[in-house]
Order: structure tokens, then C-alpha cells, then sequence
């Protein structure tokens, strides 16, 4: 397994640590740039963890992004302790899921897709998140962080090209 445990998939403003995994600066990343990149090869591995990267947290935003249309609380939420947002953020997931399976005509799901998820400077746990950007933003981490992701970037460059 690559680099069990758990961390935050946050962009270049944040400083790449054990817990906060960060895209490689100065190096392509928005997902835009990439529109022709099944027609190209990948200039680098740290290109292709960027695309990968970028892809993972367009998905993330996109699924805030809908469960903040179904579930206001998500765009609203006090600055409750990291648990309890933890908590209420699985809650959302587990009704939303069972909503998803049993409601046929459910217009979250029949509403067109939308192109893309706006930042929302209320993100859910935002001020935790900035709390623990601090505490890891030492130099012996940063280095622990810088070699977890080229770990990770080395494991993705060897996969099968797609």
C-alpha cells in the first residue's frame, strides 16, 4: 500500500507535508491544460501526479458541490470541533447514498452537470484545515511530505500508460 494513512488533497497555496498532499509547482496542473493529454505522452512523472492530482480534487469538489445543493448545513456550517463536522459531513454522505438508490427521479441526479464547482471560502472544516496546515508546516515534515508524494508520483509514472 502507498503511503497508508490520511491527508488532505489541497492545491499549490498550501505547503506539500505528511499531511497535506500538494501538486508539484511549476509544473502543468489544471485539469484545462490537460485537455489533449490521452493524445500526448506526459512530459514527466511530476506531470502526470499533477493530472492525476487535479483530476482527484475536481471529483472531490464536484461531490461537495452537490451535497451542498441537497444539504445547506455544508455551506453553512459553525466552526463545530473537527469531529463533529466529521460527523455531520458522513451523516450528509449516508443520506445522500440513500436517497441516490431510492429515489428514481431525484432532481440532484436528472439536473445537468455542471461544468464546473466554484471554491467556496466556507469549505467545510476550512478553518481546521488551516489550524493544521501550521502544525505541519515544519521542515522535517515538509521533506517527510516531498517524499511521500514522489513515492506516490513514482508508483503512478510506472503504471501502464493510459
Amino acid at each position: 500500500m502507498i503511503c497508508a494513512g490520511k491527508y488532505y488533497v489541497v492545491d499549490s497555496g498550501y505547503a506539500n507535508t505528511s499531511k497535506f498532499l500538494a501538486p508539484y509547482r511549476n509544473i502543468c496542473y489544471h485539469i484545462t491544460r490537460f485537455s489533449s493529454a490521452n493524445s500526448r505522452e506526459y512530459a514527466s512523472m511530476e506531470e502526470k501526479f499533477n493530472h492525476r492530482h487535479a483530476c482527484l480534487r475536481n471529483v472531490v469538489e464536484r461531490t461537495f458541490g452537490i451535497l451542498k445543493q441537497r444539504f445547506r448545513i455544508l455551506s453553512t456550517m459553525r466552526p463545530f470541533p473537527l469531529e463533529t463536522q466529521r460527523d455531520v459531513i458522513l451523516a450528509c454522505f449516508v443520506l445522500h447514498n440513500f436517497i441516490a438508490r431510492y429515489s428514481i427521479a431525484d432532481p440532484i441526479f436528472t439536473a445537468p452537470e455542471m461544468e464546473e464547482v466554484e471554491s467556496d471560502a466556507n469549505d467545510v472544516a476550512l478553518t481546521q484545515l488551516h489550524e493544521d496546515a501550521q502544525d505541519h508546516s515544519r521542515v522535517g515534515d515538509r521533506h517527510k511530505g516531498d517524499r511521500m508524494r514522489q513515492h506516490i508520483a513514482r508508483a503512478i509514472w510506472e503504471q501502464r500508460r493510459h
